[in-house]
C-alpha cells in the first residue's frame, strides 16, 4: 500500500458526538506511551472539516516550516509485526518488540492467510476486545462499523447517485473481491480451531479492511528500527494512531520520518495561526478518494479520470502490445496503461509536455491514434520499451486528428451518460449522496473542460487562412471561447483553459489540414476551380436523377471526395508529363505523389472490384451514370481536358478503376469530425444533453 493516512474527518467522523472527548483520550494515551503533539497545535472540530488539527489562534507567529507536529510512538503503531509478536535486538543492544496485545492467531492460520489478511483480522480481534484492548482509545476514534462512507457502504437510494459513474462497476468489483478474500480467510480461521472465530463477521472484515486501505502507511515508516532486509516492500501496512486524524489537502508540503522510537510527522511549509494542519495523501484523484476514503474534493487540482480502453482482439494496438511484450520481456501484461484525462489544473505535468498530452495522457492519445490509424500510417508504427506510437512524419498528423475526433466522441458520451443518469436525482439526502454528487459534478466538469481543449485543436485543423501568429491565435481562441456558454465555467477555470492552450506547444504542427469540398476547390489554381466545380456538380445532378440514394447536394455525395481525388491524380500526372496546361500547387503535387506511392495504381487490363458488396453495387451504378454522360453530355468533361489530359480509353480520369482507387483512399484518408461539439455545453439541466451526435467527413491533406 502507498503512504496514505486518515479518512477525511469531515467525511468520516466516528460518531455524532459534538465533543472531542474521544480525541482528548487518544492524545493522552499517545502521550502516556511516549508520543507528543506540538504545543502550538490543538484539536478542533467544525461542520466543514470535522475533527482536525489546527495551529492555536493565539499562537501569533504560527508554525514555521520543518516543525515536528506529531510524534507517534512505535509502541502504539499497529501492523503485521504485532500480529506475529515480532521482536529483535538492535545493533546498539536495545530490544524492540511489537506486542500482540491479547490477540494470538495460530501459526497455521497466519501462514494460510498471509500478511495483509492477517493484519485485517488482527484489527477485528482488537476491536472485539473493547475497553480491555490496548488500542481501545485509538479504535474509539475510528469511524465505527456501518459509519463509513466509501461506495462499499452505499445502499438503497445511495446507489442511484453512483449510477452511470465508473464507481458503480468499481464498487461491485471490489465488493466481490473482498467477499472472496473474506470467505477464504475466515474458512482458514475456522479450520485452525480458533476460539471465537464466529465473531469475525463479514461486516467487521469490511470495516477493518476499509480502515487499512484508508489510514495505513507503508512499512517504510518502521525503517528506523527494522533493518531493510527484514522490511517487506509490500503487503505490510502500518496504522499510526493520532497522525491519521489529519485531513487531506492536495499538494500540502509534509513529511513522515521514521525514528528509533517514534514516527514523526512534520510540516515543510509555514502554517499561520488558526490554520489547519493538513496531511497529503498523495496526488489522489476523486475516484481514488471516493473508493478508499469515502469523500472527494470539489476543486481537486489532482483530479483525473481513468478511461477504460480495451484493445480489440486482432487490432493493430493489441498486436503491437503483444510484440512489445516479446521485445521487452521485463514489461508485464498486468501493467495498466495510464489512460487518463487530466484536470486543467493538474500540477504534475512536465513543462515541456505538449498541450494535448497535458490533458490526455500520452498513452491514451497514442493508443487511440493507433486504433484510428490507416494502413499507410501503421507501416510507420514505432514500438519501444517506453511505448507504442505513430511517429511524426509527413502525412501522419491525420492520426492526431482522428484520435481527437474519437476522444471528443468519448467525452461527449461520458458527459451525456452522467447527465442522463442524474435526471431523476434530487438534492442529496445524506453525506454519502453529498460526496457522490460532488464526484459526479467534478467528473462532468473534467470532461467538459477537456472537450473545449480537444475541440480547439480540431478547430485549428479546419482553419485554412490561419497563419498561427500570436495575434491570430488569440483572435481565433477568442472566437472559440465565445462558443462556450457564458457562466458555464467559473472564471478561474475558463482562464486556465486559455492559458493551457496559449502556453503549451500543440502536437499538431500545422493548421488547415482538414477539408470539406468547398475548401478543397478553393486550394486549386483559380483557373481550375470553376470548371472542376461545374463538372462535379453536373455529375452529382445526373447521378441523383438516376440513383435515388444520391439525391442531394454535391457536398453530401459520397462521390464528392473520390471524384476530387481522381481529378487531382489526373492533373498531377498530366503536369508531370507536361500534358497539362496548369500545374498544381506544390502542396497538392506532394500529396498526390504520396498517394500514388502508398496506394497501388490500378491496372489497365483488369477491372477492380471492392470487397464490400454494397459499395461495389453503388459504384457500378455510378459507373453507368458516367458512361451515359460521356455519350450524351461529354462536354461537361471536355473543359477539364486541358488539366487532366485527353481521354485515353480505360485511363480516363474517372474510369471505374481510378474511381475505386479514389474510393478506397477516401476511406483511409478522411476523418469523421464531430459537428459542433461545444453545443453540448449549452445543456444545463441533468436530463438535457442527450443530443444527436453527428459527424462530418473531412478529407485530410497534409501541409
Amino acid at each position: 500500500m502507498s503512504d496514505t493516512s486518515a479518512l477525511s474527518a469531515a467525511a468520516q467522523g466516528p460518531n455524532n458526538d459534538s465533543s472531542l472527548e474521544h480525541y482528548t483520550a487518544l492524545l493522552n494515551w499517545m502521550v502516556n506511551n511516549g508520543g507528543q503533539l506540538h504545543e502550538s497545535v490543538e484539536i478542533a472540530k467544525d461542520e466543514r472539516r470535522g475533527v482536525h488539527l489546527q495551529v492555536k489562534k493565539d499562537w501569533k507567529n504560527g508554525v514555521p516550516s520543518n516543525t515536528h507536529i506529531i510524534k507517534t510512538p512505535l509502541t502504539s503503531t499497529m501492523s503485521y509485526f504485532n500480529v506475529i509478536g515480532y521482536s529483535f535486538n538492535t545493533d546498539d543492544g536495545n530490544s524492540v518488540s511489537f506486542s500482540e496485545h491479547g490477540v494470538h492467531f495460530p501459526r497455521i492460520f497466519l501462514e494460510a492467510a498471509g500478511q495483509e489478511e492477517s493484519s485485517i483480522f488482527f484489527l477485528i480481534g482488537q476491536y472485539l476486545q473493547g475497553k480491555e484492548g490496548f488500542w481501545y482509545p485509538y479504535i474509539k476514534t475510528l469511524p465505527q462499523p456501518g459509519a463509513l462512507t466509501t461506495p462499499l457502504y452505499y445502499e438503497g437510494d445511495d446507489l442511484a447517485w453512483l449510477e452511470g459513474t465508473s464507481l458503480s462497476a468499481a464498487r461491485e468489483q471490489k465488493a466481490n473481491l473482498l467477499k472472496e478474500k473474506y470467505e477464504t480467510v475466515y474458512t482458514e480461521l475456522c479450520k485452525a480451531g480458533f476460539d471465537g472465530a464466529e465473531k469475525y463477521t463479514w461486516d467487521l472484515y469490511l470495516w477493518a479492511s476499509t480502515i487499512f486501505v484508508s489510514r495505513a502507511f507503508s512499512a517504510k515508516v518502521l525503517s528506523g528500527v527494522i533493518p531493510d532486509r527484514q522490511l517487506p516492500e509490500e503487503n505490510v501496512s502500518v496504522l499510526l494512531p493520532f497522525i491519521d486524524i489529519l485531513n487531506h489537502r492536495p499538494l500540502a508540503k509534509v513529511e513522515w520520518r521514521a525514528g528509533k522510537e517514534s514516527v514523526v510527522f512534520l510540516v515543510l511549509e509555514d502554517v499561520a495561526a488558526g490554520q489547519e494542519i493538513s496531511n497529503n495523501y498523495g496526488p489522489r484523484n476523486n475516484e481514488q478518494l471516493m473508493m478508499n476514503y469515502g469523500f472527494c474534493l470539489p476543486n481537486n487540482p489532482c483530479d483525473y479520470r481513468i478511461v477504460s480502453l480495451r484493445a480489440p482482439t486482432g487490432s493493430p494496438l493489441q498486436m503491437a502490445r503483444s510484440q512489445q511484450l516479446q521485445m521487452f520481456p521485463g514489461l508485464t501484461k498486468e501493467t495498466d496503461d495510464p489512460y487518463y484525462v487530466f484536470n486543467v489544473f493538474y500540477p504534475l505535468i512536465a513543462p515541456d509536455t505538449p498541450m494535448e498530452h497535458s490533458i490526455f495522457s500520452p498513452a491514451l492519445f497514442n493508443a487511440v491514434s493507433i486504433l484510428a490509424a490507416n494502413n499507410r500510417e501503421l507501416e510507420t508504427l514505432e514500438i519501444s520499451e517506453q511505448g507504442i506510437r505513430i511517429p511524426d512524419a509527413y502525412g501522419n498528423s491525420r492520426t492526431i486528428l482522428a484520435a481527437l475526433s474519437q476522444i471528443i466522441i468519448e467525452l461527449i458520451t461520458h458527459i451525456v451518460k452522467l447527465r442522463s443518469t442524474a435526471a431523476d436525482l434530487q438534492n442529496p439526502g445524506n453525506l454519502k449522496q453529498t460526496h457522490a454528487k460532488i464526484y459526479r459534478d467534478s467528473q462532468i466538469m473534467l470532461s467538459e473542460t477537456a472537450l473545449v481543449i480537444a475541440a480547439w485543436t480540431l478547430n485549428r485543423a479546419r482553419q485554412h487562412n490561419f497563419g498561427g501568429s500570436w495575434e491570430e491565435t488569440k483572435q481565433l481562441l477568442g472566437s472559440h471561447m465565445v462558443r462556450v456558454p457564458p457562466g458555464k465555467f467559473p472564471e478561474e477555470i475558463r482562464s486556465r483553459i486559455q492559458v493551457r492552450i496559449l502556453e503549451r506547444q500543440s502536437v499538431l504542427a500545422n493548421n488547415g489540414e482538414l477539408f470539406v469540398l468547398d475548401d478543397l476547390l478553393e486550394i486549386l489554381p483559380a483557373e481550375m476551380q470553376q470548371p472542376c466545380k461545374t463538372c462535379l456538380q453536373g455529375v452529382a445532378q445526373n447521378a441523383g436523377r438516376a440513383i435515388p440514394m444520391l439525391r442531394g447536394s454535391l457536398e453530401a455525395s459520397p462521390f464528392a471526395f473520390p471524384m476530387f481525388l481522381c481529378f487531382i491524380r489526373a492533373a498531377h500526372t498530366a503536369g508531370e508529363s507536361s500534358h497539362g496546361t496548369v500545374s498544381l500547387p506544390s502542396r497538392l503535387s506532394k500529396w498526390a505523389r504520396c498517394l500514388l506511392e502508398n496506394y497501388p495504381v490500378p491496372p489497365e487490363d483488369v477491372l477492380w472490384t471492392l470487397e464490400d458488396e454494397d459499395d461495389e453495387q453503388l459504384l457500378d451504378m455510378f459507373d453507368n451514370v458516367l458512361e451515359g454522360m460521356k455519350l450524351r453530355n461529354g462536354a461537361i468533361f471536355s473543359d477539364l481536358e486541358k488539366f487532366t489530359g485527353e481521354w485515353q480509353g480505360d485511363n480516363w480520369w474517372l474510369s471505374p478503376n481510378w474511381l475505386r482507387w479514389a474510393w478506397m483512399i477516401t476511406e483511409q484518408e478522411s476523418v469523421q469530425v464531430p459537428e459542433e461539439p461545444l453545443a453540448l455545453l449549452a445543456a444545463r439541466q441533468p436530463g438535457q444533453g442527450q443530443v444527436m451526435l453527428s459527424t462530418e467527413s473531412c478529407l485530410y491533406i497534409p501541409q
